[in-house]
């Protein structure tokens, strides 16, 4: 530093010596936050399955992004069956939310693929899985899977994580790339090793907002109790307490007590006096939901998602809030969910061969349209089709498929449009019908052309409606005359 120069210390906020303000006399000055409750497996499974309202907050964001669950972008319909066969008989839904529940329950959760004959201390090689090897998907809450050395290699894709775990009931030893983790929460370097290399329960923020609102649900339902106290005032009550007479005391209200509960009237000495005091519950409501809005904002659930009610207030239709909350969910689907699917896909696919090796699929929308918004919908979506065949840019086989697809009707299916599909590709391939007489003959192309379409119509390959339809366009003669030839004049 050069010479003359002094270090100086540079502060940043607003103070105030005449107000005390960022100064020693400030409050605040003394404030700092210190570390909370840590949560440990035994509180953090309790709260799951004996509290209703945390058991709510884990469930309902995984509910909601597993619910509609997803949509195979596999344009054949018959390959796009046998996928969601084959990945429906591993549970990929339901070992994805179960993963998920426990990892915010406890801080992680992992998800082990069962290889037949693998060396599970070897890492995976999911080009190298033989056909059939894959036997299951296992979920392991973080309480049951143990680190083992940590890489502390920076070079390395597993840099500050463990290389192996430990299963805790079996004692088999797993490398890191045989199990997909998850955890419940972002968190730091420090944090992420003072629990054992996984995130802290969602619980550690939420226990405070959510033990609040239980102690002041239970408190007003204790003070239901008490609606109503009856004060006696008894003549002489010191002096036969002071003279260890309690049970007189005591003998006296319970003669008034029983008297008044047979003769429906209060019945005292002349000195004693009696009061009935009943409390008010006015205010008792608005507390009890300013500690349930707490728990809504804590766990980023609408008040009206977590507790099924609706919205309070002139205009209030919690639209907006729900809106937001789908932003959430989907943001949950894409970037949590996601890559654990991913995974998985790519170790079912590597197992099965036949499948599609690139699996692309999208998450289906999450809000459900009333019927008056799906008529909407649908009322466009014929105007768009009613556009596009208009000016040639589909075909009628083509809005089918997608009428077939979102299952508008059910008399649409996937016979229907490769039955429409085919007329369609015979009444394009017929052209135009020839300009000659229709008392001319045929030549010997087209003499063999009708005799297919006759097979065609003989082996039931084609109906006889689309037959005629098809000899109409490409020879010279009627439908109505079509017909007859292919019924043979009936």
């Amino acid at each position: 530093m050069p010479r003359g120069k002094t270090m100086g210390r540079i502060t940043d906020g607003f103070k105030s010596i005449m107000k005390g303000l960022g100064t020693s006399k400030d409050p605040r000055e003394s404030v700092v936050y210190q570390i909370g409750n840590r949560i440990d497996q035994q509180t953090a499974e309790n709260l799951y399955v004996y509290n209703w309202l945390a058991a709510k907050i884990i469930d309902i964001p995984i509910d909601d992004a597993t619910r509609k669950w997803r949509s195979l972008l596999i344009a054949d319909p018959v390959e796009k069956e046998e996928t969601e066969t084959a990945f429906e008989q591993f549970e990929i839904k339901a070992r994805v939310s179960t993963a998920f529940k426990w990892a915010r329950v406890f801080g992680g959760a992992g998800i082990f693929c069962v290889i037949e004959g693998d060396d599970q201390e070897e890492p995976l090689a999911i080009e190298s899985i033989r056909e059939g090897s894959l036997k299951n998907f296992v979920v392991l809450d973080r309480y049951n899977i143990y680190p083992g050395p940590v890489n502390m290699d920076v070079l390395s894709v597993n840099f500050g994580s463990p290389d192996y775990y430990m299963v805790a009931r079996g004692g088999q030893k797993i490398h890191h790339t045989r199990i997909h983790k998850v955890y419940a929460q972002g968190t730091t370097i420090r944090e992420f090793e003072k629990n054992n290399y996984w995130s802290p329960s969602l619980f550690t923020k939420l226990f405070e907002p959510v033990s609040d609102s239980q102690v002041c649900s239970q408190s007003i339902n204790n003070m239901i109790y008490e609606s109503n106290v009856d004060v006696y005032k008894i003549d002489g009550l010191l002096k036969l307490v002071a003279e260890g007479k309690d049970d007189v005391v005591v003998s006296r209200l319970k003669i008034v007590n029983g008297m008044k509960s047979i003769l429906n009237a209060v019945v005292l000495d002349s000195k004693d006096e009696y009061e009935k005091k009943t409390n008010t519950f006015a205010s008792l409501p608005d507390i009890d939901d300013r500690a349930m809005q707490k728990v809504s904002g804590a766990s980023g659930i609408p008040i009206t998602r977590l507790l099924g009610i609706s919205p309070a207030g002139m205009n209030a239709t919690g639209a907006s809030d729900m809106l937001n909350y789908y932003d959430t969910v989907q943001s949950i689907q894409e970037n949590e969910l996601r890559p654990v699917i991913d995974w998985m896909d790519s170790v079912v696919v590597a197992s099965l061969p036949g499948l599609n090796e690139k699996i692309d699929y999208e998450f289906l929308p999450l809000k459900q349209m009333t019927e008056v918004e799906q008529a909407d919908v649908e009322f466009k979506k014929a105007q768009r089709d009613q556009i596009y065949l208009d000016h040639e840019v589909i075909t009628e086989p083509d809005a089918l498929a997608e009428l077939a697809e979102s299952g508008t009707y059910t008399t649409i299916d996937e016979t229907r449009v490769e039955a429409e599909r085919k007329e369609n590709e015979l009444l394009l391939g017929a052209g135009d019908p020839p300009d000659t007489d229709p008392a001319a003959s045929l030549n010997g192309a087209q003499v063999t052309a009708m005799l297919e379409i006759v097979r065609q119509v003989t082996a039931e390959e084609i109906s006889k409606e689309v037959g005629a339809k098809v000899i109409a366009a490409s020879f010279p003669m009627t439908n109505e005359e079509a017909m007859k030839m292919l019924t043979g004049g009936k």
